[in-house]
């Protein structure tokens, strides 16, 4: 086992990819290589440079992966993966099964929650929530369901079968961002893997932890880490300038208070400005930016990171105030410019035309099954993927992997199914309910914890009640899809949701006593959420804080140019 300490800026996603790559040339199978992340949207990316060709999954993912292959080959059902909204549903349904009163159902989810991934004591819990969650989880066993958490649960359960580990051994398995991994829930399945697997990297970096609140705790996971375990440091910056990089470091643990940066100095120190009070915190802002945009740095390339969603109202009415084009994070995109939408669409055709040859990329696209750019073109050459290709590489199956081979007779399966969907003339609905539970996409968005794109499905699913038929559907979404996208602007998001994301230029408003750190957290995770916030400039950084406060005390570490405002 193998511990690589990679600090912001460091090049870790290319190491990772490199890593990948490098086994693959040595002639190990792309489908003995596991690889988790943190997020979707960062498995989406090192797929992308990897292209396609692994399968890289959350550590959610990859358990329903291990459920789902114990369950086939077992010749059982796979369960389904509840959506947020669903299981709070299901307790609502134990509450009334149990005939309870005076106790709700979002607070039984939250005592589940702190139980299962934060080890609290169950002994702790009213005596009713007890009562509730034990029905709730026997609902769950009976109807072959499954919450995100006990998809975890159950892959542990899984991986105890001698005969599933056996199948596993030798695999090369690669974890990204290390230090955001729950020991409680994440790593013993995560672990059961290491025990039999050829080769277990992780990437991690500590001073980047800001997750406790789900479970992440990189103290107590070393505690559980094997002996002889290999270090390596990467200490390079690669992203920011030394200003950046030096100013960054103090506030950072060991793994990462030596970084080096590499890049040259463009004479641009660390500012931090006090405002009067937080209307002229916000005016600040919108003139700083204004004058980014004066000297040339586009919109998209400038970021105002905070640490509540809240601080960010003022500052969006000073932007508007000076016209400049912004936009949010955590706000949703348009429906129709969602990766799941596009799939959708394409599934959808090739339920009405199950010979249209224009569905099939998005088709084996989503969800992710590892038949990446390069095997794709193995396909189809320079041509436009066809069904003609699929069935040449069925009727000469020599050269073409196993996995890739029952990938297009799962396609051709989904094929027949949604003819005989389709032949049912159900209401529209039903039908399109129907074909995209064929699809597996809302099992894979839930047991990927993706929730906002489960419920843009839903929300494709209520349309489609306005149109009279598939056909009259699917021509309104192909309309849709190929909208012009929305134009971007200055990104305005939280600390949290800015982590693995880098900008020409950063703006961390609220660098003050009881927001940053917050009042009652934990005050190393938000001394490590103001290292990751500084760290994701890679030219400009300037803090702001207002007299509404005392100034934080991480600034007093940090060497600054100070002003104020007016």
């Amino acid at each position: 086992m193998k511990i690589i300490s990679a600090p912001p800026g460091s090049g870790k996603t290319r190491r990772l990819v490199a890593e990948i790559e490098a086994r693959i040339k040595e002639g190990v199978s792309p489908y003995t290589i596991i690889a988790t992340t943190f997020t979707r949207e960062s498995a989406k990316e090192i797929a992308r440079r990897l292209g396609g060709e692994v399968s890289i999954r959350t550590n959610h993912g990859l358990g329903y992966w291990l459920v789902r292959l114990a369950r086939q080959a077992r010749g059982e059902p796979v369960p389904r993966v509840l959506s947020e909204a669903r299981s709070l549903s299901i307790i609502e349904r134990a509450i009334k099964e149990l005939d309870l009163r005076f106790i709700e159902p979002k607070q039984v989810m939250a005592d589940l929650a702190n139980v299962r991934e934060r080890g609290g004591k169950v002994e702790a819990l009213h005596p009713l929530s007890r009562q509730v969650a034990a029905r709730y989880t026997t609902i769950l066993a009976a109807e072959n369901l499954l919450d995100f958490v006990s998809i975890l649960e159950e892959a542990r359960k899984e991986l105890a079968n001698p005969e599933l580990k056996e199948f596993l051994r030798g695999q090369r398995i690669f974890v990204d961002e290390g230090q955001d991994i729950n020991p409680r829930t994440e790593w013993p399945v995560l672990d059961m893997l290491r025990e039999v697997a050829d080769e277990f990297v992780i990437f991690s970096s500590p001073s980047q932890q800001i997750y406790g609140f789900r479970g992440a705790c990189w103290k107590a996971l070393c505690m559980s880490l094997p002996d002889g375990v290999k270090m390596e440091t990467m200490r390079e910056n690669h992203r920011s300038t030394p200003e950046i990089v030096m100013a960054a470091a103090r506030l950072a643990g060991p793994d990462a208070c030596h970084m080096v940066a590499t890049k040259g100095s463009i004479g641009e120190p660390v500012r931090v400005v006090d405002a009067a009070n937080a209307e002229m915190e916000a005016d600040f802002v919108g003139r700083q930016v204004g004058k980014w945009l004066d000297v040339g740095i586009t919109s998209d390339k400038i970021a105002i990171l905070a640490r509540l969603h809240t601080l960010l109202n003022t500052i969006q009415m000073a932007l508007r105030a000076r016209d400049i084009p912004f936009r949010l994070v955590g706000a949703r995109r348009s429906l129709f410019q969602r990766e799941e939408t596009r799939a959708v669409l394409g599934y959808l055709q090739m339920a009405l035309d199950p010979m249209d040859d224009s569905a099939l990329e998005s088709v084996i696209d989503f969800p992710p099954c590892g038949i990446g750019v390069r095997t794709r073109y193995a396909l189809r050459g320079d041509d436009r993927l066809r069904w003609d290709h699929l069935l040449k590489a069925l009727a000469d199956k020599d050269g073409v992997r196993p996995q890739v081979i029952n990938r297009i007779l799962r396609i051709l399966d989904l094929r027949e199914h949604f003819e005989r969907v389709v032949a049912e003339e159900l209401p529209l609905r039903q039908t399109v309910r129907r074909i995209l539970e064929l699809s597996d996409i809302p099992n894979y968005l839930n047991s990927e914890g993706d929730f906002q794109s489960t419920d843009s499905i839903n929300d494709l699913v209520l349309a489609c009640g306005e149109y009279r038929s598939l056909g009259g559907f699917v021509e309104y979404l192909q309309h849709e899809v190929g909208k012009p996208r929305d134009a971007g602007g200055v990104l305005l998001s939280t600390l949290h949701a800015a982590k693995g994301l880098e900008w020409q230029a950063v703006i961390i408003p609220g660098f003050q006593e009881g927001v940053l750190p917050l009042d009652g957290a934990e005050v190393q995770e938000e001394q490590n959420l103001a290292f990751v916030g500084m760290t994701r400039a890679e030219e400009r950084l300037v803090l702001t804080m207002n007299r509404s406060l005392p100034p934080s005390r991480f600034l007093a570490k940090l060497p600054l140019q100070a002003g104020s405002w007016p």
